[in-house]
């Protein structure tokens, strides 16, 4: 029989099964409808953990509790005996946030989950860390293991007996640490043992949970070295600022991993706060703090854009295209649709019957240029210093002239009139005039870029209007018809490629569910990991030599402990046949080239309307840039006159 424990005021609690076991202590069920959980510490804690403890029970509050698993009470095993555990609220159906901003935990647990869930899961993150910090605590030990999140996209945090309490100025320490999430400054610290963090260090955990959240699980000091002595640590790049993001990540040796998410899929304003996170400027004064996530994330939220190829496929409002269908066409999907059949939709598009009434649209008339009128124009004046040379010919020609005379008088003064003609050249002569050339020099290039310029418009409207621009439309139209007779048999190859690989997929599935956070590997902790998962390695299937060998850190003998622990799964994989081809997999088929032929129609009937209206379009196009393109030759007139005085 369990002995029954004894609250603050003395009520008797029996706890029952066993819940989870930590190094610490276990956390028991107690009645199911209490709402509440008791953790029962392995041994009794010290004196300073029991006073902290029943001050946290006694300072409970409702804000707290909206987002902190926070003691409510203390337990003892009797009235006059220490503080064995406490209780707290029970943190039932929810999962790490680890489950949800892991892609393949995410596929496999969440397959629904869209960026936007994602988004405000990040949101509320932030959202749990502003009300911790109001009430003076500090959560100190950051890490994806102590934040729990629901379905429904709630948020709370565990853990909260090793948090920083601040007890009325007696300052109850977090003495514990996880080295990738702790911040640049703190790095090498032998222990948390009487160190006072602050909230600008839980903001550190705070930015990093929100970018994990945000990218994929990718750690943002995880990334490609481009110099020597990087990437030899996760703790030594954190220690040094080498955000692998930053827009001057060349400065600081890192570039971001391949087929990441880039950060531009945000506003510029949020990328920015992450920059002030992970750089030494929020190190020196202050990173951004929960409100300030709070109040970012939201305005994210207010302008998000659904894709028309995926309902998955929601991203930030100021991008033109969708992040996601990018990233697809280079071979990464981190959203893909699951679910019931697909079934085309009838939209009534006849290519038969579309076509011909295409072809019959008229050719536009040749387009006659305009003749640009011709303009009466000043050359401006070169000024003084340019015009120097042309002051010194009359010394040229008095001189030979006074030689000529002076032979003509006396032959005599032969000798001495060549010299004077001689000495008259040479100091008439002109000399070498710098402001001349740069003039020279300025007024050619403002020609050039003028007439670049000028033939640039003409181009323009050349390929706009008449027979040109309408030829271009339609051929663009016309490789749109030929991929939209593709389709079918497009499709039809993918299915049967699909059953032909259907014992290959297998074992892809089910390595897709040997995670790598969770195994035992030879030499690989968290921080490897963590490496390996900003890369994009995060199940045994997708892990292979050359992949593992560009995460730093992973020479020849980590990497064999990888390929054995893959070999390891693959031995345990059964191939089952009645599952080789489901449902599903032809329903993300169809409805992948189903969405493209709809694509497409919209496209061809969008451009059969501007075929139509190309005569009149072209006509009032050309009206619109008649102006420019006569205030551009008439630029180009200037300069070609400005030019002919040299």
């Amino acid at each position: 029989m369990v002995k029954p424990f004894l609250t603050s005021r003395g009520e008797s609690v029996t706890v029952s099964r066993e819940l989870g076991r930590g190094g610490e202590g276990s956390v028991f069920e107690l009645a199911p409808e209490s709402g509440k959980v008791a953790k029962i510490y392995h041994k009794v804690p010290d004196k300073k953990k029991q006073d902290k403890l029943r001050y946290m029970a006694v300072h409970s509050s409702e804000k707290l509790l909206k987002y902190v698993a926070w003691p409510q009470d203390t337990l003892s095993d009797s009235k006059t005996g220490a503080v064995v555990g406490y209780l707290m609220p029970k943190v039932a159906n929810r999962s790490s946030i680890q489950m949800l901003y892991s892609p393949a935990h995410r596929r496999q647990n969440h397959p629904n989950a869209a960026w936007d869930f994602l988004l405000f899961i990040a949101r509320n993150v932030a959202a749990a860390f502003e009300v911790l910090h109001a009430e003076g605590h500090i959560l100190g030990d950051v890490n994806q293991g102590n934040v729990m999140v629901g379905k429904d996209t709630t948020v709370v945090i565990i853990d909260s007996d090793s948090f920083q309490v601040d007890a009325n100025g007696i300052i109850h320490f977090c003495e514990v640490g996880v080295s990738h999430f702790t911040p640049p400054e703190l790095q090498g610290l032998s222990s948390f043992a009487g160190f006072r963090r602050t909230v600008n260090h839980d903001n550190f955990g705070l930015a990093l949970l929100i970018f994990h959240t945000l990218f994929g699980g990718r750690h943002p000091y995880a990334g490609v070295p481009q110099k020597d002595g990087v990437g030899d640590s996760l703790e030594g790049d954190i220690k040094e600022f080498r955000y692998a993001y930053a827009r001057d990540g060349k400065y600081r040796g890192i570039g971001p991993p391949p087929r990441s998410i880039p950060t531009s899929m945000l506003p510029f304003e949020v990328e920015q706060l992450f920059h002030l996170a992970f750089t030494e400027q929020g190190a020196r004064t202050a990173r951004p703090t929960a409100r300030q996530w709070v109040v970012a994330l939201d305005a994210v939220r207010g302008g998000l854009k659904k894709c028309i190829s995926s309902a998955l496929h929601v991203y930030p409002g100021h991008l033109a295209e969708c992040t996601w269908c990018s990233l697809e066409k280079i071979g990464v999907s981190y959203f893909t649709d699951t679910g019931v059949a697909y079934v085309r939709p009838v939209t009534g598009f006849d290519m038969g019957k579309f076509w011909p009434i295409l072809e019959l649209v008229p050719l536009p008339s040749a387009f006659v240029f305009p003749s640009i009128p011709v303009f009466a124009l000043i050359a401006t004046p070169l000024s003084a210093e340019a015009m120097a040379e042309s002051g010194q010919l009359w010394i040229r020609i008095i001189a030979v002239l006074g030689g000529l005379l002076m032979i003509a008088q006396s032959m005599k003064l032969v000798i001495p009139a060549v010299i004077v003609a001689v000495l008259g050249w040479q100091f008439g002569s002109p000399k070498e005039n710098k402001a001349r050339a740069d003039e020279h020099r300025k007024r050619k290039q403002s020609r050039d870029s003028a007439k670049a310029n000028f033939d640039r418009l003409v181009q323009q409207i050349t390929s706009s209007v008449g027979p040109q621009g309408f030829l271009a439309k339609k051929a663009e139209l016309a490789a749109l018809r030929d991929e939209y007779r593709k389709i079918p048999e497009m499709e039809q190859h993918e299915i049967t490629h699909l059953k032909n690989t259907a014992q290959e997929r297998q074992k892809k599935k089910f390595l897709e569910r040997c995670f790598i956070d969770v195994a035992t590997i030879p030499n690989v902790g968290p921080g490897r990991k963590a490496a390996l998962r900003s890369f994009g390695i995060e199940t045994a299937a997708d892990v292979s030599k050359h992949a593992v060998m560009q995460v730093k850190g992973f020479g020849e003998r980590n990497t064999r402990a990888m390929m054995d622990w893959k070999a390891s799964c693959e031995r345990k994989f059964v191939y089952n046949p009645s599952l080789a081809f489901k449902p599903a997999d032809t329903n993300a088929i169809r409805k992948k080239f189903g969405t493209r032929a709809a694509q497409i129609e919209r496209a061809l009937e969008a451009g059969l309307g501007e075929l139509k209206s190309f005569a009149a379009v072209s006509e009032s196009r050309k009206k619109a840039a008649l102006p420019t393109l006569e205030a551009a030759a008439k630029q180009l007139a200037q300069a070609e006159k400005d030019l002919s005085v040299f």
